[in-house]
């Protein structure tokens, strides 16, 4: 789980100081109670087709959906704090469930709830973990996020409900694996195609693209897979075995939705959507449904905070597009000419809010990270004087150019959506007016989704909230691992790396704050991208539906940047 490691865990760390969690549901309450399903279909709107139900599979934006299908050993709730999900327990530091050797290396036990099946009827055991684990280290399938694979020696089953994780140095994340660090995967049902690919009678390709991994996907979820029509929607059914109860509502289905004016129709129309989220409405539709849909009482509408909007800048020089950006002071003339306050005005109306950091205000190291900080403030005179030191100069439009008059070319790109858009024109035509031929595209957000699109990039690339992991050598995407890595920049940097080194090699929260502190800082000084602003996503529920946590998460920025917190209660969600 090392990259989830800073931002994530420490806020969670911090809220855990404040507060002690609240207990969370247990198989064997919610078993005795009877259960009240409704036969009503919950219709969700998100915006991307995921490429895959499994959510170790890198991936672009689909988490929501991906969390809808699967369970972990833990669940993340909405202030953030871990609960036990398929474990009976969050295993506690410095107990037996969690021990620290004087060499580094750590043990964490987790006990599996008793009775837990997969959806298609089948025992879920330790085992599935173990199976799971040696899938997720295979070298030759580069398809999974890396970690917390990369830090585990081994993991024994014991018993069926017993799960040992050796690990070969501390991790803060070790007892908290959430989904998408070490996922069960059905030993029934893929070892036999495992061990095809393995004994050579099969290829990675087809192992990879067994249907099990999209139509025939068997997890644990809360929702068990029927029907996949791509692009268009999945429609499911509630899992009578899930770990934390049967969804008390029936039948799901989830809508794609990629264009954003025509969702915001059909809530407004009524009877087509009962909840948004996933990036699917923006915040000028906030106004719109509060005016015409909330004052009439059909439904609630809220702005929910979220990660930063980040500019990835293209830094491996097979792929950028102008040489001139991999110059430190040509990346420092463009931060000089980033105009948040146009940008928050423009795309907020003034209500938005503007960051030159991807560190939220609320983790506890805000403080010194702030101190440690390189800023750029506004200034067109400081970007011609450093565009002037890297040796260019103005054509006659104006534009900077290079000692043979070419001039400095910044393409720009991010997925179609009014939006961001609306963001892109702003900013696109303030640098133009300052000397940058920039170049900007809108891209259909299923190409935009791809991986191999956002790692090549020749410049600029619109993303959300990269976590610290993501400026890591060891996160570089390439052709060879299928771009599963999360550095999309190719930035990288030997300071960083130290850092890295340190912050995953200590359990206090406080020590690895600072190390985060000044790794954020290191990419405010070297600038492997901009922060813009921290997104405001617009979220719907209709009026009789009770369960989702807007209004929680609209309160700010407390608890997990991570979309599938929007989903964490979805077993107890009911209509009215």
């Amino acid at each position: 789980m090392k990259g989830k490691l800073g931002l994530v865990s420490l806020i969670l760390a911090g809220l855990m100081a404040r507060c002690a969690p609240a207990p969370g549901p247990t198989r064997g309450t919610q078993s005795e109670q009877p259960i009240q399903s409704q036969s009503r279909t919950l219709v969700v709107a998100h915006r991307h087709d995921p490429p895959t139900l499994a959510p170790k599979i890198a991936a672009s934006n689909t988490g929501s959906t991906t969390r809808l299908f699967s369970a972990a050993l833990t669940l993340i709730d909405a202030q953030g704090a871990p609960q036990p999900y398929l474990a009976a327990a969050v295993p506690q530091l410095n107990s037996d469930a969690w021990r620290v050797f004087p060499d580094g290396r750590m043990e964490t036990t987790y006990r599996l709830r008793d009775g837990l099946t997969w959806q298609d009827g089948a025992p879920l055991v330790a085992e599935d973990f173990a199976f799971a684990l040696r899938v997720y280290k295979d070298p030759g399938l580069a398809v999974f996020l890396r970690t917390p694979q990369n830090d585990i020696d081994s993991l024994t089953a014991p018993d069926p409900r017993t799960i040992v994780i050796q690990w070969r140095s501390p991790n803060a994340g070790a007892g908290t694996l959430t989904l998408g660090d070490l996922d069960p995967l059905p030993a029934h049902v893929l070892e036999g195609p495992y061990s095809d690919y393995k004994e050579g009678r099969s290829s990675e390709e087809r192992f990879l693209g067994d249907p099990f991994w999209t139509s025939d996907f068997v997890g644990a979820g809360p929702y068990r897979l029927e029907r996949w029509e791509r692009g268009v929607q999945l429609e499911a059914a509630a899992f009578n075995g899930h770990a934390l109860g049967r969804p008390k509502i029936d039948r799901l289905v989830i809508r794609i939705a990629t264009d954003e004016n025509t969702l915001l129709a059909a809530v407004l129309a009524g009877g087509q959507v009962d909840y948004t989220t996933s990036a699917t409405l923006r915040f000028e539709h906030l106004l719109v449904l509060k005016r015409e849909w909330e004052s009439a009482g059909r439904g609630t509408a809220v702005a929910v905070p979220g990660p930063a909007i980040f500019l990835n800048l293209q830094q491996k020089p097979e792929y950028v597009g102008d040489p001139a950006l991999l110059d430190l002071r040509v990346r420092r003339a463009l931060a000089h000419t980033l105009d948040r306050g146009a940008l928050n005005e423009g795309v907020f109306d003034g209500f938005g809010i503007p960051t030159e950091t991807i560190v939220p205000r609320t983790v506890p190291f805000y403080a010194e990270h702030e101190r440690l900080m390189t800023r750029y403030p506004l200034d067109a005179n400081r970007a011609r004087q450093l565009m002037t030191e890297a040796g260019f100069t103005r054509d006659t439009e104006g534009f900077f150019v290079n000692a043979q008059a070419r001039r400095v070319r910044v393409d720009f790109a991010s997925q179609r959506s009014p939006e961001i858009e609306r963001m892109a024109a702003i900013q696109s035509d303030i640098w133009r007016r300052d000397g940058f031929d920039v170049h900007y595209t809108a891209v259909n957000p299923e190409l935009f989704a791809r991986l191999e699109v956002r790692h090549t990039l020749p410049g600029l690339g619109y993303s959300q909230g990269p976590s610290e992991a993501a400026f890591t050598a060891a996160e570089l995407g390439t052709e060879a691992n299928r771009w599963s890595g999360l550095n999309r920049t190719g930035w990288t940097h030997p300071e960083y790396e130290r850092l890295w080194a340190a912050a995953n090699a200590t359990l206090d929260p406080v020590q690895r704050g600072a190390n985060v502190a000044q790794m954020m800082a290191l990419i405010t000084e070297h600038l492997p991208g901009y922060p813009l602003y921290f997104v405001l996503s617009t979220r719907t529920r209709v009026a009789g539906l009770q369960g989702p946590i807007d209004e929680a998460e609209a309160a700010g920025f407390g608890g997990t940047s991570k979309e599938t917190t929007a989903y964490w209660n979805v077993q107890d969600w009911t209509f009215r």
